[in-house]
């Protein structure tokens, strides 16, 4: 099965585009799949249009009308917030639906974060999240959803870890959104987790990271907002190759989206990631 190219509109935050610019662009590139980023209530810079976030307090058609006008698809939408917190239920539980009024979107990103509340045990935290997440499950099968946890924090960035927190409700409407940047900047082996969990890997961020930011930072955070370096400019490129290998073993389709700061940066890393695909004969759509 394929991998499909997938741009998110978050790369373009640090320029301070708003979103329809961003779309614009992304069909500038030769791109169909978007993966939108979106926000509870309204944002003021989002307003004054200088940040590319989607309010899911909008009326939805405004955004699929928003797609259709320059030809794109939505394959994906960021919405996350730290499943630790009660907040995550109801960001995933308007962004659902939201979604799938857009266009039938069926996965949706969430995040960790590096600190939790002082308080609980690790072992309480789990328990926490599977509320959550046996919260949100009856919303992901009513709207044929997957809500992909991504490693951006202090338990989704330890493999074994992640694997408990996406497998202990037992619901395949769990999934994971693997970064490869993420994974790499907190200290793991990027190839060597994929391997663990890529049976629950339902989309991807290809993200590298800058032999500066490595040297400085690797082991000591959990996640990067945006990287400095394009995608294969960086130390985390052959690790990137070894997980997109090992994706490809499994034969399913695997959505990949790059990230980098900015429009400087995209389209060096939509270009690497494709010429690599491509030169090892593994299909990728559009």
């Amino acid at each position: 099965m394929p991998f499909e190219m997938t741009v998110s509109t978050d790369n373009w935050r640090p320029d301070w585009w708003p979103t329809e610019k961003i779309l614009k662009r992304i069909k500038e590139l030769g791109e169909q799949y978007v993966e939108l980023t979106t926000q509870t209530g309204f944002n003021l810079l989002e307003g004054l249009g200088f940040l590319p976030y989607v309010s899911v307090d909008d009326d939805p058609y405004q955004t699929r009308d928003l797609l259709q006008k320059h030809g794109l698809q939505l394959k994906s939408i960021d919405c996350g917030y730290p499943i630790w917190s009660v907040h995550s239920v109801e960001v995933l539980s308007k962004t659902i639906p939201w979604g799938d009024m857009v266009s039938g979107c069926q996965i949706y990103v969430v995040t960790d974060s590096g600190a939790y509340p002082p308080g609980r045990t690790q072992e309480e935290w789990y328990d926490v999240i599977k509320y959550h997440m046996e919260l949100v499950i009856p919303i992901a099968e009513r709207h044929n959803a997957i809500v992909a946890v991504e490693p951006h924090g202090w338990l989704t960035t330890k493999p074994d870890s992640l694997l408990r927190i996406v497998t202990q409700n037992k619901s395949k409407h769990i999934g994971i959104n693997f970064d490869t940047g993420n994974s790499y900047i907190a200290g793991e082996d990027p190839a060597a987790f994929v391997n663990k969990v890529k049976d629950h890997i339902v989309h991807m961020h290809i993200k590298d990271v800058s032999a500066a930011l490595s040297s400085e930072m690797r082991g000591e955070e959990t996640g990067i907002a945006s990287s400095e370096a394009y995608v294969g400019s960086g130390v985390n490129a052959e690790n990137i190759k070894k997980c997109l290998d090992i994706m490809e073993t499994t034969r399913r389709t695997i959505p990949v989206s790059p990230e980098a700061a900015g429009d400087k940066l995209m389209p060096q890393s939509i270009k690497w990631v494709r010429d690599y695909i491509r030169s090892k004969g593994y299909k990728i759509v559009p």
